[in-house]
């Protein structure tokens, strides 16, 4: 092979790279129970029993904000998966699946929040208005952990704005949205405005997909010789989990 065909390989061999260099995670299964549950026994994982599969059960009593109320959720860290990372939030997009209906108060549905890390140490949850697709379209808001530096987060919530318009924006003007870290995303039920009703809610979740980034050890070598070879090997990896 000539030096304009080895070229040419490294060529489409990286954008293939660039197109795959993030993959789908999906838990389901027994994998449930490595997740990360908060506030159980609200939120807990359920091994499967006859046809029931193996469920991340949320549910709450209260799915109100009032002194009775609670919030469970189930949430997938970079460990749970595996993973270095979950990447950061401009990379970020998740869906999950119903074991059948969630109940709870009428136009709710459980949502994602994902929690991202602020520069100065603490973190900053983006939530989403529900549905089970969490990608740039999504309309969300967030809100900032104040315990570390108080004065250090603006105040704005971005009610309303879309992921993909979160991504964009400058975080305390050094860095954007997008750039920041993913800590942990999940699904979450309650807190919802019921004003002085007490309504019960629960969702049963059956499968959690994830999108994030290639890990670090897959990192291509653009160089010649052993540089192709790791470029090839890395193609047919690829292929591989697409089918």
């Amino acid at each position: 092979m000539n030096i304009k065909n080895i070229g040419l390989l490294l060529s489409v061999t990286a954008m293939e790279f660039m197109a795959c260099s993030s993959w789908a995670t999906t838990i389901s299964g027994t994998d449930l129970s490595g997740l990360t549950y908060h506030y159980a026994p609200d939120a807990q994982y359920v091994p499967p029993a006859g046809v029931t599969p193996a469920l991340a059960a949320l549910s709450t009593p209260d799915s109100g904000t009032g002194p009775t109320a609670d919030a469970p959720a189930v949430y997938v860290r970079a460990a749970n998966v595996g993973l270095p990372t979950l990447g950061t939030l401009g990379t970020l997009s998740a869906s999950y699946d119903l074991f059948g209906t969630a109940i709870g108060p009428a136009g709710t549905q459980p949502y994602w929040l994902t929690y991202l890390y602020a520069p100065d140490g603490s973190y900053i949850g983006v939530v989403s208005f529900g549905g089970p697709d969490l990608n740039g379209s999504s309309q969300i808001h967030v809100f900032y952990d104040y315990d570390t530096d108080p004065s250090a987060h603006t105040t704005n919530t971005y009610f309303g704005d879309t992921l993909s318009a979160l991504d964009s924006i400058l975080y305390n003007g050094t860095t954007t949205f997008g750039q920041l870290g993913v800590y942990e995303t999940g699904v979450e039920i309650g807190n919802w405005d019921n004003g002085a009703l007490i309504i019960p809610a629960s969702a049963n979740i059956d499968s959690i997909t994830v999108n994030v980034p290639e890990p670090a050890s897959s990192t291509l070598l653009l160089s010649f010789g052993l540089g192709s070879l790791l470029i090839f090997g890395y193609r047919q990896k690829c292929l591989a989990k697409a089918k």
